[in-house]
């Protein structure tokens, strides 16, 4: 695997301000192809701000259009990867039918290579400190579920 494929060397680079941001573009050019990171991509102004240190979305579509992806993300300066449930090896996915990928995208590099290497054991409590959520929230999320559910009830009602 190059490294380049997986954007594990790219240097973060902020590109505050720049109108529309990445999320924008992505959104726009792969929208229907997405099944969930919406939320994230809409706000990916946080990743420049360094307020969120990584985001995710899931993308669904045939080998083609997975390697137009990485081949888009990698031209511009944020630490990111693609991978299956296999897997980072984008060029062994089959040509025949659609394949499900997340994507994971960071301005820490090291971020990213940990995701990489360890995605399958990361806890629940670890993911939310990745995605950037208060840490309260992710506390009470995950050691103290009815109260946290019970508490994003409440303040939907308000």
């Amino acid at each position: 695997m190059r490294r380049t494929e997986t954007g594990l060397d790219k240097p973060g680079i902020p590109t505050v301000g720049l109108k529309p941001h990445l999320g924008d573009l992505l959104l726009e050019r792969y929208g229907e192809r997405i099944l969930g990171g919406f939320d994230d991509l809409k706000n990916f102004e946080l990743i420049d701000r360094l307020e969120k240190p990584v985001l995710s979305f899931d993308l669904f579509g045939g080998k083609k259009l997975i390697l137009d992806l990485q081949q888009y993300l990698a031209s511009f300066p944020y630490a990111y990867i693609i991978q299956t449930r296999r897997g980072t090896e984008l060029q062994e996915l089959s040509n025949k039918g659609t394949h499900t990928v997340e994507v994971y995208i960071s301005r820490f590099p090291k971020l990213i290579k940990f995701i990489r290497d360890h995605w399958k054991e990361i806890p629940n409590d670890f993911w939310g400190l990745l995605y950037g959520y208060p840490l309260a929230e992710v506390h009470q999320f995950t050691y103290d579920w009815e109260a946290w559910a019970q508490s994003r009830t409440n303040v939907q009602h308000e």
